[in-house]
């Protein structure tokens, strides 16, 4: 019995140490094969085309807002006058409709034509008698200029700055990582990262004031 003892006790003393070793892997662990990475030059190119598809993007949504502000100033030039509705319809379907209305009113010294005005994409299907305020071009066509349609060409405007800016920024750091490494890593540094964006919120602050004062006045 105690070579029995004796010999189980060698057994365990000259036994790997797991202590020293560290857990045994699962089997089948070190077989999984590792993830396969992209070549750097063809991880490059596919970061610079998407960060080109970005700012093109961006570039279009910046157009389109531009000619929206240059629209809404427009608008803000014309006379402001009070249309008195003579009838309304609604045309389209479901989620599509439109209102088209006609009316009349003063139009003052201005050169408005004193026929009778048209009132297309009205917010409501007004009753006969209400009176609106629009402003009117001077063949009598009218329209009406609200909040919405500042917020809309503004927040339009910010965005496609912000999509733009990104792009870039995103087009610099693929080119730097490809080309120049250490000026890439200099880029990624918080202080850098900071300064970017305190730059990319100032930007932002002076397009706005900007752009509400390009379209009221």
């Amino acid at each position: 019995m105690s070579g029995r003892s004796g010999g189980s006790r060698e057994r365990r003393t000259h036994g790997p140490d797991r202590t020293k070793t560290g857990a045994t892997p699962r089997r089948g662990a070190a077989r999984r094969p590792t993830g396969r990475r992209l070549p750097p030059a063809l991880a490059a190119l596919l970061g610079a085309l998407l960060a080109l598809a970005g700012l093109a993007l961006g570039v279009g949504v910046l157009i389109g807002s531009g000619a929206a502000m240059a629209e809404v100033r427009a608008e803000h030039r014309l006379p402001e006058l009070r249309m008195t509705v003579t009838d309304c319809r609604t045309t389209g379907e479901s989620r599509s409709l439109s209102n088209h209305c006609r009316g009349t009113g003063d139009p003052g010294g201005t050169d408005v034509t004193p026929g009778p005005w048209r009132y297309d994409g009205a917010p409501l299907d007004y009753r006969a008698g209400t009176v609106a305020d629009v402003r009117c071009t001077a063949d009598g066509s009218c329209t009406r200029l609200g909040v919405g349609d500042h917020v809309l060409t503004l927040v339009a405007g910010l965005g496609g700055l912000l999509l733009t800016g990104a792009a870039l920024t995103g087009l610099t750091t693929t080119l730097l990582g490809a080309f120049a490494p250490s000026r890439a890593a200099a880029l990624r540094r918080p202080r850098t990262v900071r300064a970017g964006a305190a730059a990319a919120a100032a930007t932002l602050v002076l397009a706005a004031a900007g752009s509400l004062l390009y379209m009221l006045t």
